[in-house]
């Protein structure tokens, strides 16, 4: 979708099948833990970097008959992680679906509200969700009585200050509560007692951009792609010394050096790939010649490295590393 002129618009990404998954959601009897149970079987993975099971990270949240307090759901877009740009290019190119996944995973925890957290540098991306979040309020796609069903559910946009720190959850959940943006203790975790002491729970952009795919299509089409430990297609990002970068769409179990090679059009000027980040900055380096492993959370973790964000970073061979690492 997010390569089709307007995408970022209502009329056009309803013309390309939007909504669809959050409509099959509220009218086709999906319970809230039946949405769960599908995330679980489909095996998608968290985008974040933790690569933590989703539907199990769902299921955290405590039973509404037992605790009654109100339940939010944060969405982490303060992409700060040098050398990560997926979230970006979602936001920015197909907000609506950002909206979607984010509601059916609103329902699925029995969420009330969902806040989006924008890296205050992406003003462009902050406004497009911002405006397709009022284009959707606008089609009772948002807020009371979603599509004429029981579910309300309100979206609220928040900007970063530009603080790294924020990316990790319990820092965000601080920041949007009004206060510095600084860590917590854990426990208790965030679906015991997150904002405002109350179940939260934390996903990334790309994470929740899945869900409407998996509700329409089934869990065991996603599961169908991918390797055994990690399902579906991934966003790549590749940059550095290469003579294409950009984002690049695929199903984990592609190797680095075709996405070099195929993708990107190989390391630039001629010369030879040194060393490269596999997931962000915050990712061990790996040597170039480790180029051919399959990118999935496994196989990078054999090689004393993980998949973080899939923010390939290539290095040239004339790159000098203590530069790198003092940077």
């Amino acid at each position: 979708r997010a390569k089709v002129e307007g995408a970022h618009q209502l009329a056009t990404y309803k013309k390309l099948g939007g909504y669809k998954g959050l409509e099959k959601t509220l009218k086709s009897g999906l319970t809230p833990a039946a949405v769960v149970d599908e995330m679980k079987k489909s095996g998608l993975r968290g985008r974040g970097g933790a690569g933590f099971s989703t539907g199990m990270k769902w299921s955290f949240m405590p039973d509404i008959t037992k605790d009654p307090r109100t339940r939010y759901l944060a969405i982490n877009a303060d992409e700060s992680e040098p050398g990560t740009c997926k979230d970006r290019v979602l936001m920015e190119k197909d907000p609506h679906g950002v909206i979607e996944g984010s509601l059916i995973a609103a329902y699925a925890i029995r969420a009330s509200a969902v806040y989006i957290y924008v890296r205050g540098e992406y003003r462009l991306s902050h406004d497009r969700v911002a405006a397709a979040v009022k284009e959707a309020r606008a089609a009772n796609l948002v807020g009371k009585n979603i599509l004429g069903s029981d579910f309300s559910c309100e979206v609220f946009m928040h900007k970063g200050a530009g603080a790294y720190i924020c990316g990790e959850e319990t820092g965000l959940m601080e920041s949007l509560e009004g206060k510095r943006g600084h860590p917590r203790q854990k426990p208790p975790f965030p679906a015991q007692s997150g904002l405002w002491n109350s179940p939260t729970t934390v996903n990334n952009v790309e994470t929740v951009f899945n869900a409407p795919f998996i509700i329409e299509r089934g869990a065991a089409w996603h599961a169908s792609i991918g390797t055994q430990n990690s399902k579906g297609n991934f966003l790549v990002g590749i940059s550095g010394h290469v003579n294409k970068p950009g984002v690049y769409e695929l199903p984990f179990g592609v190797t680095a050096h075709e996405i070099l090679e195929e993708k990107a059009g190989g390391v630039w000027k001629g010369r030879k790939l040194k060393a490269w980040f596999p997931g962000g900055s915050s990712c061990a380096l790996l040597l170039g010649r480790d180029v051919d492993v399959v990118l999935d959370h496994d196989s990078l973790r054999a090689r004393g490295s993980s998949l973080g964000t899939a923010a390939m970073v290539m290095m040239d061979d004339h790159t000098s590393m203590a530069r790198v690492m003092e940077v």
